[in-house]
């Protein structure tokens, strides 16, 4: 994947779900509001992951892999020690939100591994993490302190496993023997 096509493309992705969150907030429905979070969670994932894939970054792969996995399990063991109950009373896995951890480890990751070369997106990520955590609250899925502690759980647990990614000398097997490769950063 090219880094030029990336570009247009993730600023595609990342407006046209910030869009849907106005559509929620109208109709109103905490249903909606629920499918505005997984939305913004995988599309938030999806474009720290395409820009990863796009620079054929193999240690990042790993950092985000980590930072994801990481996060998650965190996050499920506190829900499995905690048990609060959620607003809408459908379960005792409240706290903290998966979502909203899920979603500012992947604008995190983004910001360390990528922010330099794509600094005009780093808000926008950062912007659309936020919006998910108050798209879990007005889905009844989460209260406040809920979704903060998600929010400090993936930024904290990104920063551990993420470095910046920088000029890079690669040496890789081909079918032939080996590849000696040179990523600059700009």
């Amino acid at each position: 994947m090219n880094a030029a096509f990336l570009r247009p493309v993730s600023l595609a992705v990342l407006l046209s779900l910030g869009t849907l969150a106005p559509q929620a907030a109208v109709a109103g429905k905490t249903q909606t509001w629920d499918n505005v979070s997984t939305g913004l969670v995988l599309g938030l994932g999806g474009v720290a992951a395409a820009t990863t894939l796009s620079k054929s970054d193999r240690t990042g792969f790993t950092q985000g892999l980590k930072a994801a996995g990481t996060t998650f399990l965190a996050v499920e063991a506190l829900k499995a020690v905690i048990h609060e109950k959620r607003p809408d009373g459908s379960n005792n896995r409240s706290f903290p939100s998966g979502h909203t951890a899920l979603a500012f480890a992947a604008a995190t990751y983004f910001d360390i591994r990528y922010g330099q070369q794509y600094q005009p997106y780093v808000p926008v990520m950062y912007g659309l993490a936020a919006l998910t955590g108050l798209a879990r609250v007005e889905a009844k899925k989460h209260y406040a302190q809920d979704v903060l502690a998600g929010a400090a759980i993936g930024y904290a647990v990104a920063r551990v496993f993420t470095t910046p990614f920088a000029n890079q000398l690669t040496l890789a097997p081909t079918h032939n023997g080996m590849s000696l490769s040179y990523t600059k950063q700009f």
